[in-house]
């Protein structure tokens, strides 16, 4: 404090900060997609920082319901839901791979039928002022039913990033494995035929089985539980077995007669052996099915009227055969009782499961342990996502423990069980280094290290030619560029409508050289000496006097792609 109460000069110091340039943020993704609610408004960028406030202000995953299939020497095993509303699942997994703040843009609750290109569209377009936002998802789009829109939206999302130059798409496959074909082109042929070639934007494959479970309905919807019959399945395909076991009893039927000394108990023993399959379908036939209203009573009459001709047989009422070829209409048929169980086993459906109708909740105490069996397949069953949550998550990971310079790659991702598919060294040496340049970084696991990201290339991954090399096919080093202008940018406002001098000149050129050197001294830039790893110029301009040019030029650190080993032994 000055002491004024003595006449003189008395001096303060002023503590004043030098110019400083402040690290852009690099890894704050903006998940696009649906939610369970939006407390904040749907397409309003709303940023958040955990897991909880997700739960928060967007809610939970949607409760499927519960599907069981009846699995023969098996009980009873719970079939997949097809799961349309990924983003739940996919905070999880961006989380829990080291994911940070984030921007959420919920387009739509869930009771929208199903994902709309449209509602995506318009959530991007809400995020292009947004100026924080540098990494963009889409969890939800792999569940477009058009997959022309599915890599339309994608291409969009590339444009958005190439205008305003400071984020990056995080891409995935339509498909988790590369055998679906669509039209003559495999998943990878036709995601590089569709997607534009870009710098700001990376692929991931395959898709990963993860160790989250699925949210189901266990107090309010039903549980559908399917017999040993799938949907869909034809009682021709599915008594198939016991039809052809009928045909040939019928044929065997047919040998006897036409021998001209038929055996009646021996065609009675053949006949009951017909009537025992069809009792042994009534008796887990359901009772409805098909065109004929009460299909299981007309299975019940034929079995009936088969019996009847077997009562027939051994009380001697019928002891006169015929050759079947020699029949006239009106004369009994022995071998047309076959053909009648048949088309009334044609008409019945394997009844539906013990569980059908009811809901888990009320399963409890109704069936312990089919309950019990249930909850167990519950927890069996892991949701299969894309990759692209989780390796927003790598990003934030690899950022903030070693920087932005850091290439995301042989790094193991958390909460991933496999990959859907094994991709061989063959497989990854197409997908990494293709002649359309637009690379798709493999997934893989590796014996006793677990799942690793194994490539970092964008989709500009090609060279220009064999002499010239491309220096954007690395995704940490578009996105260190990126970070490097804008962070340059923001501190170089601080110069505006200062006096366009030496002096001023200087400081900003001082500025400049501190925040390179300190990137040099990180590790982020090459070189064995400062002047090796970047050059500033500042200076006015002689033609606009108003203006001030600054000159940056950095060498940017490339990954150890490949390393070459040669060995050589020397004989005694």
């Amino acid at each position: 404090m000055l002491n004024l109460k003595a006449p003189g000069v008395s001096v303060e110091e002023i503590t004043r900060l030098p110019y400083s340039v402040t690290l852009a943020d690099t890894a704050i993704p903006a998940f696009i997609g649906y939610t369970d609610f939006a407390t904040v408004g749907y397409n309003k960028p709303y940023k958040i920082s955990s897991f909880l406030q997700y739960e928060e202000y967007f809610g939970k995953a949607k409760q499927e319901s519960i599907q069981l299939k009846d699995v023969e020497g098996k009980g009873v095993t719970i079939v997949a839901p097809p799961v349309q509303f990924l983003m739940y699942y996919s905070l999880q997994m961006y989380f829990a791979n080291g994911g940070g703040p984030c921007y959420i843009v919920s387009v739509e609750n869930y009771t929208s039928a199903e994902v709309q290109y449209t509602d995506l569209k318009t959530g991007l377009d809400k995020i292009e002022n947004s100026n924080e936002p540098t990494l963009l998802v889409f969890p939800d789009a792999i569940s477009l039913k058009n997959q022309e829109e599915f890599y339309t939206l994608y291409n969009e999302a590339i444009a958005q990033a190439e205008r305003v130059k400071n984020r990056f798409v995080i891409l995935d496959t339509y498909y988790g494995d590369s055998t679906t074909t669509s039209g003559d082109l495999n998943t990878i042929e036709y995601f590089r035929d569709k997607v534009t070639s870009s710098s700001y934007a990376a692929a991931y494959f395959p898709h990963l089985k993860t160790i989250l479970n699925y949210t189901f309905d266990e107090n309010e919807t039903p549980i559908t539980h399917i017999g040993l019959q799938n949907e869909g399945q034809t009682s021709a395909d599915f008594y198939s077995g016991e039809i052809a076991a009928l045909e040939e009893l019928k044929r065997l039927a047919s040998e006897e007669i036409s021998s001209g000394s038929a055996n009646a108990f021996v065609l009675a023993d053949l006949l009951g052996q017909g009537v025992a399959i069809a009792e042994e379908i009534n008796d887990s036939a359901d009772n409805t099915h098909g065109e004929i209203p009460d299909t299981k009573a007309v299975l019940t009459e034929a079995i009936e009227e088969a019996k009847i001709v077997l009562d027939a047989i051994y009380d001697g009422t019928i002891d006169d055969f015929m050759v079947p070829d020699d029949l006239d209409e009106n004369a009994p048929v022995f071998s047309g009782e076959f053909d009648a169980l048949k088309a009334a086993i044609l008409n019945v459906k394997d009844k539906k499961g013990a569980a059908d109708g009811i809901t888990l909740k009320n399963l409890e105490s109704s069936n312990s342990e089919l309950y019990n069996q249930i909850k167990t397949e519950i927890r069996s069953l892991h949701i299969v996502l894309p990759p692209s949550s989780a390796m927003a998550g790598v990003y934030g990971r690899v950022d903030s423990v070693r920087g932005v310079w850091k290439a995301p790659a042989n790094v193991s991702l958390n909460y991933v069980i496999a990959p859907t598919e094994k991709v061989s060294e063959e497989e990854q040496s197409d997908l990494n280094i293709h002649d359309t340049g637009k690379s798709i970084n493999a997934i893989k696991n590796f014996t006793g290290k677990g799942i690793l990201v194994w490539g970092a290339r964008t989709l500009d991954g090609k060279d220009k030619n064999e002499e010239e090399d491309n220096e954007w096919k690395y995704v940490h080093v578009r996105r260190y560029y990126d970070m490097v202008e804008q962070s340059i940018k923001e501190a170089l406002k601080q110069f505006i409508d200062q006096p366009n001098i030496s002096y001023t000149w200087l400081r900003a050129k001082t500025m400049l050289e501190n925040f390179l050197n300190q990137q040099w001294l990180d590790g982020a830039l090459a070189g064995s000496i400062p002047k090796e790893a970047y050059h500033v110029e500042v200076h006015g301009n002689k033609d606009e006097p108003k203006t001030m040019d600054v000159t940056v030029k950095i060498a940017l650190v490339r990954p150890a792609e490949f390393i070459v080993l040669n060995f050589s032994h020397q004989l005694q």
